[in-house]
């Protein structure tokens, strides 16, 4: 079975550190044999603490082993290795406890600085997340939409494809809030989002809460006729979610409206113009009825 990525980039890593911890006591013991230094542990302690930092348990292992070795040779009575004094016997069993419990501090230490810092990156991420999202419906926020418009527009007046804009309204939701609570209103507005949502599954939309009970869909590189059907198809997904709107006399269940409109960007035009056109759209389903579709019409604006 092939090693992921992951595992692999972590193999390598850990040889890198390996090699690092190895390079770092030797060099380290070097030079407190040039400078001829009467006590190398402090020297070696470094090198242990340094590699320990910089691997981990494993590096610290490794150079911990490198400095207990050459401290057994340094120590050892002229002339005959590895024999030593009771006294410095002593001196290298204080030097094995405190390389044991150097690397274990420093081990322990890093990997609570790992900790620390994965978690504070969840955290910087979970913001980011929260930044983005509409913390009632779920779905993407103004400022989501707002970055996501900016970056299709460029796209399609760079690309010449179009950028089309489709405004939701929830009728009558003044009324609904009114006659049953605005926690009813709350649950109602998540339900609509998730209809949305349903109705845009793999044609790779973009949705998101606009304000209030409006929301937004921008869909890029598309025909209007497409941009309508996807317009019908929320449509009648929120209608056929039969939630009771509370004025049965106008209207039994919850609906809405839907403004669209469509353009291929110019450097005459500006986002903004496409948001005001899908808005007068809306205004236009909302007068003209409501629970239905309209499409942006410059004469009927202008008449």
């Amino acid at each position: 079975m092939p090693k992921s990525s992951d595992r692999v980039k972590e193999e390598l890593a850990q040889k890198h550190c390996f090699i690092l911890s190895v390079l770092v006591t030797i060099f380290v013991i070097a030079l407190s044999d040039y400078f001829n230094v009467p006590n190398p542990a402090v020297v070696c302690f470094i090198a242990v603490v340094l590699s320990t930092f910089a691997g981990g348990f494993f590096c610290g292992s490794v150079s911990g082993s490198l400095t207990i070795l050459y401290c057994g040779y340094f120590f050892s009575e002229p002339g005959h290795l590895m024999k030593y004094t009771s006294q410095n016997f002593y001196k290298i069993f204080i030097i094995f406890i405190t390389t044991i419990f150097m690397i274990l501090m420093v081990g322990i230490l890093k990997r609570q600085l790992k900790n620390r810092t994965e978690a504070l990156e969840k955290a910087n991420k979970q913001l980011i997340l929260f930044s983005a999202v509409d913390w009632l419906t779920g779905i993407a926020n103004r400022r989501s939409f707002d970055e996501l418009l900016d970056k299709e527009w460029k796209r399609g007046l760079s690309e010449q494809i179009s950028v089309a804009l489709v405004l939701i309204d929830v009728d009558f939701f003044k009324n609904y809030n009114d006659s049953y609570g605005h926690q009813a209103g709350d649950e109602c507005l998540r339900h609509v989002a998730a209809a949305i949502i349903g109705q845009l599954s793999g044609r790779g939309n973009f949705a998101a809460r606009y304000g209030g009970e409006e929301f937004v869909v921008v869909i890029s590189d598309t025909s209007i006729d497409e941009a309508i059907k996807v317009g019908e198809d929320i449509r009648s997904a929120v209608e056929e979610l039969r939630i009771p709107s509370g004025i049965g006399n106008i209207c039994p269940y919850v609906t809405i409206s839907v403004g669209i409109h469509s353009v291929v960007p110019s450097e005459d035009m500006s986002s903004d113009e496409l948001v005001r056109a899908a808005d007068f759209a809306l205004y236009q389903a909302k007068t003209s009825g409501r629970n239905m579709v309209k499409v942006y019409n410059k004469v009927v604006e202008n008449a």
